[in-house]
């Protein structure tokens, strides 16, 4: 099975998941404050719905990674249905849009404009987007006290890639990290001049291997560090979070 199959069929189970746990919440659970976030649980799933829909039919894209929260409180703005029932509804039929339709008509190649003003091809778009349905699912778990398990498979999807290089800050500075994930082979996340690089880690004892910080963690515990929903207490993985931007 190739990455963007892989992808596919986790953003797939990710995404049925939070539909699921959306469509048994009652109607006063949508006041409920998401932890972390200035939005409630009613504006974290209908922010997750503006994301879908940027995936096919609402073509605006923030120009600068600075410019995102602003577009994404836009859209949130546009979209002010806030009942877990109805919303669960328009995800399942906007889901089947995105990932039985459009998704699946558009080639590996195609290049087409992404947030935070860079392009990008669907596979690393797609990650992104598996990232809304795992992290936010975490969110709106945590607010109505239900359990949300992060799937491995999952997690690995979800270390950051070369796309997320728009989110660094413009005073980042420069560093590499090995990224160990149980089952997964070690990756090599290298920042170069405000650029994020994926590759290979070098063999232990070669000239560079000292100056790379080692981040071994449960696939869980990494994604949501690194997106600031748990305590973090690794240095590796402190200092790899404190180079990027709130995304």
């Amino acid at each position: 099975m190739g990455e963007r199959e892989q992808v596919m069929a986790a953003l797939r189970g990710a995404s049925r998941r939070f539909c699921d746990l959306v469509e048994s919440l009652d109607p006063a659970d949508a006041a409920r404050p998401v932890e972390g976030l200035d939005w409630n649980v009613g504006d974290t799933v209908a922010h997750v719905l503006t994301v879908v829909r940027r995936g096919f039919a609402d073509l605006r894209r923030s120009d600068r990674a600075e410019a995102t929260a602003a577009l994404n409180a836009l859209c949130l703005e546009e979209t002010p249905e806030r009942d877990p029932q109805v919303l669960g509804e328009l995800l399942r039929r906007d889901l089947h849009t995105a990932l039985d339709v459009v998704f699946p008509a558009i080639p590996d190649d195609r290049v087409f404009p992404f947030h935070g003003g860079v392009s990008t091809t669907m596979t690393p778009a797609l990650r992104v987007v598996l990232g809304e349905f795992v992290v936010h699912g975490f969110d709106v778990a945590r607010a109505v006290d239900r359990p949300w398990p992060v799937a491995g498979d999952e997690a690995r999807l979800l270390v950051p890639g070369e796309l997320l290089g728009a989110w660094l800050r413009p005073e980042a500075a420069d560093g590499a990290f090995e990224i160990r994930i149980a089952g997964a082979a070690p990756l090599l996340l290298t920042i170069r001049a405000r650029r994020l690089s994926t590759g290979c880690v070098p063999p232990a004892g070669s000239a560079g291997a000292a100056d790379v910080a080692v981040i071994a963690l449960d696939p869980a515990e990494f994604v949501l560090g690194f997106y600031g929903r748990v305590p973090v207490a690794d240095p590796g993985l402190l200092a790899l979070r404190s180079r990027f931007l709130p995304a």
